[in-house]
């Protein structure tokens, strides 16, 4: 019912006795448009019987506004008030309607509504504020209880005068329309259209992707980096693997795409699963993996080394001597600068970090190349920072006292521009370039959230224009400069007494404030920013993408239309006898549910007749279609069968559609045989001239010759059809008649063919069945009937069986092989299957293999020689390893027997054993086309004797034992150290020298336990114990002195397990043997128990202070100072059976310089550094980065 105007708008705004301000304050950051009032006033409320009224219009601004009142409520027991403003309208000449103007008018407003008493209003009034963002499909906003009805009526405890006054009411509004220069103030985003609102689209979260798709939106505003993907070739490459052209086909929807975009193709690129997609990996490391893909993907191409003149800079770490004219130093590259936030105040005090400058003096002086210990500088300055500046700020740092990762929500700034000059090398070419060392803010990758949740989005100025957008996940709205970047600095802990005087709104806007900050930020060189930005067209995109994704678009838009126009129309797939007599597989005729079955032995000639057929068309139009199509004689009588799915997954021959019904619509007749909900349909025509026991009488009589069905004797007996039925009459088709389809097995040539089908009577025998086939196929042996159930359900039929004690009826599957068919076959021909079961068996569980060689192998018992081929085979899933490799051998031309298989998925290559099955590496209840890739490699040495191999993780340390590169091996037990040495040489490509001084030695459960000697071999290393190496020639030389000097050395049975004398005992004896002690270094962190990292030994050298040992073993350990200083040292010395540690903390520096450890340890004594684990992955749970492709 549409509302009643009632009352008038009086000439002044009632005075309630406060300014326009104090009734409704100013909203903080809100610009006004404009502002304006005006009072209802209601003459007398007792004469409101309507449900609803409304006042008449006031212009304020470009619209009219009006009050919607409930004076009994809506839907409550208050009065209900509603502010709606009312755009310009037009009316249409014809229908009288009005319509808006603009039907995406919108209006963001503040408001208030007061009730007040006539003449009392400054004393007796009430006030209701509130906003909204008034449009078309949310035309008005109020309050819907405003007031009780009785407390307009009567006096209260807080008023002592009703509101109405004799019947009188006034009810004020005030209104001040906002600026909204973004377009999305107060929006709830419902019908939202990026493209239209900002020229830009999102991508669709797939679960946990908004940290990719935020990465992905910075990328694809780096338009020059935009046009150097394009630039890669990748015709001939398929997005489902190649992350360069699923990039390209990615970036060229963006630019042209409408909707929002989903990145699951390239995911699927990356070699991601489901679980990827729902894993929130870490943005930087995604970053440097993506582009390390991308800049090995081209080389060898017109845009090889683009990416470093982009995104690489250099810096150079050096040690400068304050007093003599000498400096050491390495120039490095970077992609990326990772800057500390915490405890400072902005990105300008993170670059003075940066490079702070560490004095080197004291005790702490350089060893400078011939000017021996000096007072020095160490630190780093960059030589050249990159056009495109990627700083990733460390908001999420490892907390080491609660053994965990936190993230810093301090508030941290950065500005719209650096001036990076003061940070770059006084020699470097950006100096003396103008606007060379100026870069301007284009990218800030936001975190809101805690370090266990949250979520990623970015904002972008896309160009040099001042115009900043939010890209979140599948929404792009514009955003003002305080919202890109006050509103993710962060923000500093507030006291708690503050924060307890919140209230819960205030509380959650301070934690969303304080969650919510920067972690990424893109810079852009300001001289080169015009080149960097410049717009990317079409015109820059491959042709090929082009095409492809345009005509992906245009099919997807028809199989839209087809699903729109889908229940106008039926899909029906006729079957006749020409496909059955050619189809291999389960089944009678190609079903989805079994496609592993038949997928690949067909030529083709198995596939129906589709039509499309309006629903409304009769059955006698579906039989006129069929005869036109399959060139039948319109005169000549054939029979159409229902096909419909059984329960076991089946589809088979159901229910005759009975010419009687001619006049049935196709949708009644779907309607008669419950197929109602579905789509289409499977018709099998039955030409009765066609049935085996008729073909079988005109055999007899001497007319035809065959023994199994083919397409000449169809055709002969289609064309000659006429001719023959006037000679041999049908027979009259029995009572209780089933259609039967039969099959036949042809083991020589390993196939499973139709045969034909005949109309049995249910009380027909299986015996008169069995004569009836040796008389076609010309036999007088015995032969097996089987009905096929099921993929695994193949049951053999009696022969006294009749068909219906059998529960064989129409659409049923007979099979049959003839015994005498049966041959001795080949060795070399596998796989063969014998016996019928066998091979249904092998049809019930065949899947593609795809194979192709291994690039990826660095096994040193390859034969390097092998062939290279990729291919395809078919087999079943639970075949052994033997014959797999048999016919992958056959494939390549190779010996079986050393022939090794691989297994690939997402997370690893699986090498499948001799002794195994195919299905043990198939994950359960797998997809049959979905396999794995599989690839091959050839060795160089059986298989099985490859098996026998141990494989041998080997850690080689380079210059520290916190980093280390991990290395495989393969060795024999009788492999010795000496030998392992040199397959490491060979593998990490040491010097001959660097060979001769590197000491290898064993960790088990974080302790040391043996130094590894030349003649030690394999079978004598336990199998869980770590194997470490690194160039130690001081500690290796004295080993090797102590040992052939037969020095005394404390080897007490709680350290090696191998006698540590016979350890050493074949070291190099051509080192220089120095003097010193050696003594093992243990990690722990708070309990001796507690142990981690590597155990590793340590020269302690006559005469040294304590100092200048924590300093030696400082440089060793390879820890920065800052991080080293940390660690609490102590001593383990060794009393016989009894330990005793002393801690090296606590002393003053004179009396440190009175300690010299090789005067207080023994060898094999201990030094214990207490610090956590640095190397641990701080998450079990988390799933590893990679891009694959």
């Amino acid at each position: 019912m549409a509302a009643v105007q009632y009352g008038e708008i009086l000439p002044e705004t009632c005075d309630l006795g406060k300014t326009f301000e104090e009734t409704l304050p100013e909203l903080e950051d809100q610009e006004t448009l404009c502002e304006g009032t005006f009072t209802w006033h209601i003459d007398n409320w007792f004469e409101l019987q309507e449900s609803r009224y409304v006042s008449p219009r006031v212009k304020i601004g470009d619209y009219e506004w009006n009050i919607l009142m409930f004076p009994n409520g809506n839907h409550n027991k208050g009065v209900a008030v509603y502010l709606a403003p009312h755009p310009k309208e037009i009316t249409d000449v014809d229908t009288g309607e009005t319509t808006p103007d603009n039907p995406d008018w919108y209006c963001c407003a503040q408001f208030a509504v007061t009730f007040s008493r006539p003449g009392d209003d400054t004393t007796v009034h009430t006030i209701n504020r509130s906003y909204h963002r008034f449009d078309s499909s949310d035309a008005d906003w109020g309050f819907a209880n405003v007031i009780d009805v009785n407390h307009l009526k009567y006096p209260s405890k807080a008023r002592p005068q009703p509101l109405l006054n004799e019947g009188a009411l006034n009810i004020s509004t005030y209104v001040r329309i906002l600026k909204d220069p973004t377009g999305v103030l107060w929006h709830n985003f419902v019908n939202y259209d990026s493209k239209k609102e900002t020229g830009y689209v999102g991508f669709k979260n797939q679960g946990a992707t908004c940290y990719l798709n935020s990465l992905l939106q910075s990328y694809f505003f780096t338009k020059y980096f935009r046009k150097l993907v394009y630039e890669i070739p990748t015709e001939r490459e398929s997005p489902n693997n190649s992350v360069p052209m699923a990039l390209q086909r990615a970036f060229y929807q963006l630019q042209n795409s409408n909707e929002p975009l989903d990145t699951l193709e390239l995911t699927r690129s990356f070699g991601w699963d489901s679980g990827d997609a729902f894993t929130q990996h870490d943005v930087q490391e995604l970053n440097r993996i993506l582009m390390d893909r991308l800049e090995n993907r081209m080389k060898g191409t017109p845009v090889e080394g683009t990416l470093n003149n982009l995104f690489v800079g250099k810096m150079k770490s050096y040690i400068r001597c304050i007093n003599v004219d000498y400096e050491s130093s390495r120039v490095e590259d970077f992609w990326d600068l990772q800057l500390n936030v915490k405890n400072l105040k902005g990105l300008e005090d993170s670059f003075k970090d940066y490079i702070e400058i560490e004095l080197m003096n004291g005790e702490n002086q350089y060893a400078a190349q011939g000017h021996g210990l000096q007072d020095a500088e160490k630190g780093v300055i960059f030589e050249s920072f990159p056009p495109i500046l990627h700083l990733q700020l460390k908001r999420f740092e490892y907390d080491f006292n609660y053994d965990q990762l936190v993230k810093i929500n301090d508030r941290y700034e950065f500005p719209e521009s650096i001036d990076v000059l003061p940070f770059l090398d006084k020699n470097s070419p950006q100096v003396d370039q103008p606007d060379a060392h100026i870069y301007n803010l284009h990218g800030i990758l936001v975190h809101a959230g805690d370090i266990s949740t949250g979520h990623y989005y970015a904002m972008i100025r896309p160009d040099v224009k001042d115009q900043w957008y939010r890209f979140d996940d599948e929404r792009v709205w514009k955003v003002t400069k305080k919202q890109a970047f006050d509103e993710n600095f962060g923000l500093e802990r507030l006291p708690d007494d503050q924060i307890k005087a919140m209230s819960r709104e205030q509380y959650q806007d301070y934690i969303l404030a304080r969650h919510t900050s920067a972690y990424m930020l893109v810079y852009i060189r300001k001289d080169r920013e015009a080149e960097l930005l410049e717009p990317v067209t079409n015109e820059d995109v491959p042709k090929h993408i082009i095409t492809r994704v345009e005509k992906e678009a245009k099919e997807r838009a028809a199989r839209e239309k087809e699903l729109k126009d889908a229940h106008l129309y039926l899909n029906i797939k006729i079957h006749n006898l020409s496909n059955f007599i050619h189809f291999e597989g389960l089944e009678t005729v190609p079903n989805s549910t079994f496609k592993y079955s038949y997928d690949g032995l067909n030529d083709g000639k198995e596939q129906p007749l589709l039509l499309k057929m309006e629903r409304t068309k009769t059955l006698q139009d579906l039989y006129d279609e069929v005869k036109k199509h399959l060139v039948i004689p319109q005169e000549r009588n054939i029979r159409c069968w229902n096909m419909s799915p059984r329960q076991n997954g089946t589809l088979r021959v159901s229910t005759y559609l009975d010419m009687k019904d001619t006049e049935l619509t196709l949708d009644e007749v779907l309607s008669l045989t419950e197929e109602t909900t579905m789509q289409g349909c499977d018709v099998f025509v039955e030409e009765p001239y066609l049935e085996l026991t008729y073909l079988l009488k005109l055999k007899r009589q001497g007319k035809i010759e065959f023994q199994r069905l083919d397409d000449n004797l169809l055709k002969d007996i289609r064309e000659n059809a006429d001719k023959y039925l006037e000679e041999t009459p049908l027979p009259p088709l029995k009572e209780m008649s089933n259609l039967i389809f039969i099959k036949q097995f042809d083991v020589k040539n390993q196939k499973l063919l139709g045969f034909g089908h005949c109309l049995v009577s249910s009380l027909d025998t299986m015996a008169e069945l069995k004569a009836q086939l040796n008389q076609i196929t010309g036999r007088e042996d015995e032969l097996n009937l089987y009905e096929e159930i099921n993929v695994d359900n193949i049951a053999i039929i009696p022969d006294d069986s009749q068909f219906i004690t059998a529960e064989i009826g129409t659409g049923d599957i007979i099979s049959f092989e003839l015994q005498s068919s049966k041959i001795i076959h080949k060795q070399e021909n596998y796989p063969m299957y014998d016996t019928i079961l066998k091979y249904y068996k092998f049809l019930g569980h065949r899947v593609k293999l795809r194979f192709s060689k291994s690039v990826e192998s660095q096994e040193e018992y390859i034969d390097e020689n092998s062939p290279t081929k990729n291919f395809e085979i078919w087999v079943a899933a639970n075949i052994s390893y033997e014959t797999l490799s048999r016919i992958v051998a056959k494939e390549i031309g190779c010996n079986s027997d050393y022939l090794k298989l691989f297994a690939i998925y997402a997370n690893g290559r699986y090498a499948l054993k001799s002794s195994s099955v195919l299905n043990d590496y198939l994950i359960k209840d797998f997809d049959c086309s979905a396999m794995p890739p599989f690839e091959y490699e050839v060795l160089s040495i059986p298989l099985k004797e490859f098996e026998h191999l141990r494989p041998v993780k080997f850690y080689w340390l380079k210059n520290s034992y916190i980093h280390f590169q991990c290395l495989e091996f393969e060795v024999p037990g009788t492999c010795t150290v000496k030998d392992f040495l040199d397959k490491i040489q060979k593998k990490i490509g040491i010097s001959d020298e660097e060979k001769e001084k590197t000491l290898l030695w064993t960790n088990n459960n974080f302790k040391f336990e043996m130094v590894l000697s030349d003649d030690v071999t394999f079978k004598q290393i336990p199998r869980n114990s770590l194997i470490f190496g690194r160039v130690l020639p001081d500690e290796l030389a004295l080993l090797t002195n102590k040992q052939n000097s037969d020095s005394e050395s404390d080897t007490n049975s709680s350290t090696p397990e191998i006698d540590m004398e016979d350890s050493v005992g074949s070291l190099n004896n051509k080192l220089k043997p120095p003097r010193g002690k050696i003594v093992i270094v243990t990690q722990y962190f708070k309990e001796l128990e507690n142990r981690h990292g590597i155990s590793f030994l340590f020269r302690l050298i006559p005469d040294e202070k304590f100092p200048n040992t924590k300093e030696r073993l400082h440089k060793l350990f390879g820890l920065g100072q800052k991080e080293f200083s940390k660690i609490k040292l102590a001593v383990l010395i060794q009393h016989g059976h009894r330990m005793s540690i002393k801690t090296l903390t606590g002393y003053t520096d004179e009396e440190l310089e009175r300690i010299i450890l090789f005067d207080k340890m023994k060898d094999w004594d201990s030094i214990v550094m207490d610090h956590p684990d640095r190397l641990r992955s701080h998450s079990t749970g988390d799933r590893p980065m990679f891009i694959k492709n």
